[in-house]
């Protein structure tokens, strides 16, 4: 998820515990009151620091130094000691336990899981297993998920006296909306395996900015199914696109081509090469894709010796192109 999400569902699970005042007395805060809700916010943001992290070119960036042993639940507990250390530093006098307890669960809650259940994912079980794991529920950015949480933090402020109510109603919303994504992308799931019988895996991801419309795959024996299905109404098969041909092993041997192969769950692939004996290869990714035409790919530039030239990230177009897809394939 973005970042504005990560910590405004860090502050609202540190909003879960009751302050040492009791019910009906929330104000004024005590220190370890201060102290648990900046840990949580604070330790929902951290796993985000691997974005400053150096890599090779911007592909290794995105695919491998960020998302990595920063966002492992095995590392967890050092981004919420971390938390909890500096916002008892700030606040002095608060108990250490709570705000450990609190910032450890916004680490697990608010930042991995969050980026668990989007469609990119993350490498939560690292070091002990590099797999790319995602529950496929939401978008990176889900306006429909965060707005609730947006409009509880402004109720809090607005309300001082009713901020814990505030985020907790907050949660409740958004947690409903996730809980409603969850049941509807099973329900999907199934009606499109039974529309492609002969699928060897069906898979749905989120459509952009949407509550209702959702994409699929179907990888049928001779190439891709790609789509769009509604929650309520037919499914739209928009393309179908054959296997791309395997790539020639020099190719693979190139780590940046092998970290996007990775990462391409449904993967199309092209190679090019110039007069100059350097190949360009285009990994794109199905898991993405408007009106059954992806929109996220991977482009490797690799010189005559399999090393990399150039590598970049490619998303189909401007902003203003892809926005003209995204009206077209509804």
């Amino acid at each position: 998820m973005d970042n504005l999400t990560h910590g405004l569902l860090g502050l609202t699970i540190g909003a879960l515990r009751r302050p040492d005042g009791g019910p009906g007395k929330n104000l004024p805060f005590s220190s370890t009151d201060k102290a648990v809700l900046v840990a949580s916010f604070v330790a929902a943001e951290l796993p985000d620091l691997d974005n400053f992290l150096p890599a090779a070119n911007p592909v290794m960036h995105a695919l491998h130094a960020h998302r990595g042993l920063s966002h492992a639940l095995a590392f967890a507990p050092v981004w919420a000691l971390l938390a909890t250390a500096l916002a008892c530093l700030i606040f002095r006098g608060a108990r250490r336990l709570p705000a450990f307890g609190f910032a450890l669960a916004a680490v697990l809650f608010a930042h991995i899981a969050s980026d668990l259940w989007t469609g990119w994912g993350t490498r939560a079980w690292l070091p002990f297993s590099d797999a790319r794991l995602s529950l496929d529920i939401t978008s990176v950015v889900d306006p429909f998920f965060t707005l609730p949480l947006i409009v509880a933090a402004g109720w809090a402020l607005a309300r001082r006296r009713q901020w814990r109510s505030a985020l907790i109603v907050g949660l409740a919303i958004s947690s409903a909306y996730l809980g409603f994504r969850t049941v509807s992308r099973a329900a999907l799931l199934d009606r499109i395996e039974r529309s492609y019988p002969e699928a060897g895996r069906v898979e749905v991801f989120p459509a952009l900015l949407s509550a209702s419309l959702w994409r699929y795959v179907a990888v049928l024996p001779e190439g891709y199914a790609a789509g769009a299905v509604p929650i309520f109404g037919d499914i739209r098969e928009q393309r179908r696109i054959p296997f791309s041909q395997p790539l020639p092993e020099e190719l693979i041997d190139n780590s940046t081509v092998d970290e996007a192969l990775a990462w391409a769950r449904l993967p199309l692939i092209s190679v090019q090469e110039s007069e100059r004996g350097s190949q360009t290869v285009e990994i794109a990714d199905l898991r993405y894709h408007l009106g059954g035409a992806p929109t996220l790919s991977i482009v490797i530039e690799v010189d005559a010796d399999g090393r990399t030239i150039d590598a970049r990230l490619e998303r189909g177009g401007s902003t203003a192109e892809i926005l003209e897809r995204w009206r077209s394939s509804r």
